[in-house]
């Protein structure tokens, strides 16, 4: 086989280990770096996409400039950030830096990686081939036929092999995949199997951020296919249809989680007690709230990178005097870095506005990317779009958590909206 058809299967061959739990990983630890097979998986690509280069040249980079140097910046914001305070050593700081810029290497490694439109139809279709083996697994868990990492729990929320949040993130991508090609009425069979397998992943996994993902994906989609004309009323019965499903059985697993939270904010009367809960929006509220004012303390350049879930002691007891009725556990302590569990609320707090407006500036440059060459009926740009704003929507319920297939989502979505460009 030739080079051109052999480089771009790396990537494709990648989605296994990179959208897989470091528990079931091959793990090694190198000084103060843990490296796992994804972590190999992921410099593969990445040496793949060098050769590429030097064999078929580094233009395709260039048609991506204006994302480059923003995510570029926010990068560099990262490692320096976590010199705020020049007398400690931030080792830690800095390995997750290190980290973050590793997954970030998977946008520009695609773009010299899919030259051709087969580089990335084989992609994806195995991008949605583990996304259904994920869905299949958390099925298998949710009726207690094989364990989930806590034992058998049916008919609960599930994690797959991926984990909670990644779960639904990924199979959220892939039901952006099903999006897409039913907006634009190509690829039928991909967008049957991306439709199942992401409706099943999403409800599995039951984030309520996830679902938001999807929702954000679906819409874009529409808006897209009526700009070009391609939205009939049948796809849009089918897409609303679709997202009444995903929404139902998400609320289905999360309903008295709602309920609680609903009176928890004294919109409802109460009815369960939060005590001795943890991971719930009452806990989420109170850990945003920290990264609140955090953030007005160090509003222009932020704590440093990573700071939020170390320091945060001196909010501790007007936590405690805002939120009397949580439990002691829900709040952060040494035992529990709970973090501020919010990526925009952790941009700020660690970062501050520059932080902020970076992180902020390159999401949306990449989904203007996107939009613009989904607009000429591109079915590639129109999923970078689907990926970014699935990433968007469900990193409202995680921090700055680096090496995550999360992480994947999100810079694969960047990458194909500069592979897009050049890509019909």
């Amino acid at each position: 086989m030739r080079a051109a058809d052999v480089l771009p299967l790396v990537a494709a061959a990648s989605i296994p280990l990179v959208f897989l739990h470091a528990m079931y990983q091959a793990h090694a630890k190198i000084g103060p770096l843990d490296v796992y097979s994804s972590d190999v998986a992921i410099a593969l690509t990445v040496g793949a996409a060098i050769l590429a280069g030097f064999k078929f040249g580094w233009e395709p980079l260039a048609r991506g400039r204006p994302l480059w140097v923003v995510a570029g910046a926010l990068l560099a914001f990262f490692v320096i950030s976590c010199f705020w305070r020049p007398l400690e050593l931030p080792t830690k700081h800095l390995v997750t830096a290190a980290k973050t810029i590793e997954y970030a290497l998977l946008a520009p490694a695609i773009v010299l990686l899919f030259r051709r439109r087969v580089d990335v139809d084989r992609f994806l279709a195995v991008f949605v081939a583990w996304a259904a083996a994920a869905a299949a697994w958390g099925v298998l868990m949710f009726f207690a036929i094989v364990d989930d990492p806590e034992g058998p729990r049916p008919g609960q929320r599930e994690v797959s092999f991926l984990g909670h949040q990644d779960l639904g993130a990924f199979t959220g991508a892939a039901l952006a995949i099903g999006f897409a090609a039913i907006v634009l009425a190509v690829r039928p069979r991909l967008a049957l199997v991306a439709v199942i397998a992401g409706s099943l992943g999403v409800i599995l996994d039951a984030s309520v951020f996830a679902y938001l993902g999807t929702v954000l994906a679906a819409v874009a989609a529409g808006w897209i296919g009526r700009r070009v004309g391609t939205l009939t009323l049948r796809r849009a019965l089918a897409i609303a249809g679709i997202l009444v499903v995903v929404g139902s059985g998400v609320y289905v697993l999360r309903g008295s989680d709602v309920s609680n939270y609903l009176s928890f904010l004294g919109i409802t009367p109460a009815t369960t007690s939060v005590a001795g809960q943890v991971e719930t929006g009452s806990q989420r509220t109170m850990l945003l709230w920290i990264g609140w004012r955090m953030w007005r303390d160090h509003p222009v350049l932020g704590l440093g990178f990573e700071r939020s879930n170390f320091d945060f002691k001196p909010y501790l007891a007007a936590a405690r005097r805002r939120f009397p009725n949580l439990p002691a556990e829900a709040f952060p302590s040494d035992q529990h870095r709970w973090g501020v569990q919010n990526l925009w609320m952790e941009l700020l707090a660690d970062t501050g506005i520059v932080g902020f407006a970076l992180g902020v500036a390159t999401f949306v440059t990449g989904l203007v990317l996107a939009l613009r060459r989904a607009g000429q009926r591109s079915f590639f740009a129109l999923v970078a779009a689907g990926f970014i704003l699935v990433a968007a929507g469900t990193w409202n319920a995680l921090g700055l958590v680096a090496g995550i297939p999360l992480d994947a989502v999100m810079w694969l979505g960047f990458g194909l909206s500069v592979v897009a460009l050049e890509v019909a």
